[in-house]
Parts: structure tokens; sequence; C-alpha cells
């Protein structure tokens, strides 16, 4: 079957404007409206975990303002260095993309039960379905699970709508494509440190090298996942299947994997089921899904090089 050489075409007009619209200068400039938007909103809400907690209010609403700063970045950087919102980034463009949007449903819920089967096989504990209450109440509590993705792709939206939607885009101008995946990931990383070191995020605070190596933990899941995230959306051009995608992990962590797990699993040491439920399937769902993404990001090169080889 021959390759639709008008879809190739439109592909390299594309990558050569896209190049052309978003120069090295400006991609560094973003970058840094970016990142400084986030440190900001990250110092204030460290200082709420430390002084606020009392104040549920003023405490809500600073963590609300630090859910959704990489948004504010996006748009501040998005604003100031003229680029705008001309790529459509925003629209969901479901036609032609619903492979885009099925990866975004099955690799985190894959990921999940990779998850319940690791901690499983390293915690010595036997795999359960729990259904205290009945089968009824276990689906229905199944059910509240997808149920509460509509909620939770909500408010990571204002994480993808800007690690996706602008640092991973920029600092693949920059670097290219693994160097972002690894920057881009350890920065999302690090930007968990205030729920990392407060709140005790997925490994608690019960562990030896209290918060580095819960950091570095963090890091190396985000680096990981954040390929495949990278991946939907590039294959779609939209940031609304990783919002998806980002919703469904959070679901699929919080409220699923307690299902499979024995209550003897689920009771021991936060940090381990961290390792084994969170952090290694991050990274062996990652590590396919980034080969693809280079795939991906090559043969687009090399339609690019091959259009502009033809227009000279």
């Amino acid at each position: 079957m021959k390759p639709d050489v008008k879809s190739q075409t439109a592909l390299s007009q594309t990558a050569n404007d896209r190049v052309n619209d978003h120069p090295k200068e400006k991609a560094v400039r973003a970058i840094l409206i970016f990142l400084a938007t986030c440190l900001a909103f990250l110092l204030l809400q460290c200082y709420s975990y430390a002084h606020w907690q009392e104040k549920e209010v003023l405490s809500y609403a600073t963590y609300m303002a630090f859910l959704f700063s990489p948004l504010l970045g996006c748009v501040l950087a998005r604003l100031i260095t003229r680029e705008g919102f001309r790529d459509g980034i925003l629209w969901p463009r479901f036609l032609g993309n619903g492979k885009a949007y099925l990866l975004a449903l099955l690799i985190p819920i894959i990921a999940g039960f990779l998850g319940s089967i690791l901690s499983a096989l390293f915690l010595k504990e036997g795999l359960t379905v729990k259904l205290e209450g009945g089968i009824r109440a276990w689906f229905l509590t199944l059910l509240l699970c997808f149920v509460q993705l509509y909620y939770v792709a909500f408010i990571t939206a204002g994480e993808e709508l800007g690690w996706r939607a602008l640092l991973y885009d920029k600092l693949e101008i920059l670097f290219g494509t693994n160097v972002a995946v690894i920057l881009g990931g350890i920065a999302w990383g690090i930007w968990h440190f205030p729920a990392l070191y407060y709140a005790g995020l997925n490994f608690g605070k019960d562990y030896p090298g209290f918060p580095f190596v819960g950091i570095l933990l963090m890091c190396v899941a985000t680096v990981f996942i954040g390929a495949p995230l990278w991946l939907v959306r590039k294959m779609s051009g939209s940031v609304i299947p990783a919002c998806v995608f980002h919703g469904v992990i959070d679901s699929v962590y919080v409220g699923i994997l307690p299902l499979f797990l024995a209550e003897s699993a689920t009771s021991q040491s936060k940090f381990q089921i961290g390792i084994y439920g969170f952090v290694l399937p991050c990274v062996i769902v990652g590590i396919p899904f980034w080969i693809y993404l280079n795939r991906l990001s090559q043969n687009v090169k090399s339609t690019s090089g091959a259009a502009f080889a033809k227009s000279e």
C-alpha cells in the first residue's frame, strides 16, 4: 500500500511551520516564564502546608491555585511570547484520533492492573476481588472510580495544559524528543514536592532518605509515564487525550488498585506500595511507548526533510 503523499506533505508543512513559528529564542522565553510561574506557586503551596493548614478556606484556595499553576504558566508564556493558541491544542479533535484516545484510556488501566500484580508478587500477598457488601457493591465502587474520572480529568487539565501543552513542546524544539521527555519529566516530578514532603504523596513519610528518595522515585515515574502522555498529545495534536490519560492514572491508582490487593498488602508500608504499585508500572509501561514515540518523531522528521528537499 503506497503512502498518502498529500498527508505526508501536509504533515511536513505542519512540522516546518511549527519550527518557523517557534524559534529557539521564543522557546527559551516561554520555558522561563512557565517555570517561574510554577515555582512561585510551588513556594506558596509549601508555605500554605506549613502555616495555613488550620485556615481551611485559604489552604484549599491555595491548593487549587497550585494545581492549576501549570495552566496559568502556559497561558502567560503563550500571551507574553505572542504565540497564543493558534495551534488549536485545546480542541478535542475526536475525528481521526481514536487511537490516541484509546491509548489514553488503556495504558493507565494496564498500568493499574500491573501495579496490583507486582505489589502482590513482591509483598508475597495474593490478589483478591474484595466483595464486601456483595458483588453489586463492588461494581458500584468500580463505577464510582470511573465516574470520578471526569472530575479528576478536569483537575489534571490544570497540569496537562502546562506540561504537555507547553513545556514538553518547547523542550523538544531545543533538545529533541528524548531530552524533552527526561527534562520535562524531572520538572513535573519536582513540582510534586509540596505533596511529597508535607502530605507523603504516594510513598508516605516513613522511609529511609525522606524526602529525597521519594522525590527521586517520583521523578523516575514521571519521566517514564510522561513518554506515553507526550505520545498521545503528539498523535492527536490536542492536549485533551493527555488530560484523559492523566485522569485515568489518578483514578486507577487511588480507586482501583486497592480493590484487587488483599487488606494485608495495602496495610503494609506505603513506600513499598508506591514502588511496586506506581513507579515500576510507570517504567514498564513507559518504555515501549517511549520507543514508539521516537519512531513517530523520526517519521515526522524524515517526511519533513523530504518535503523540504523537494521544495528546494
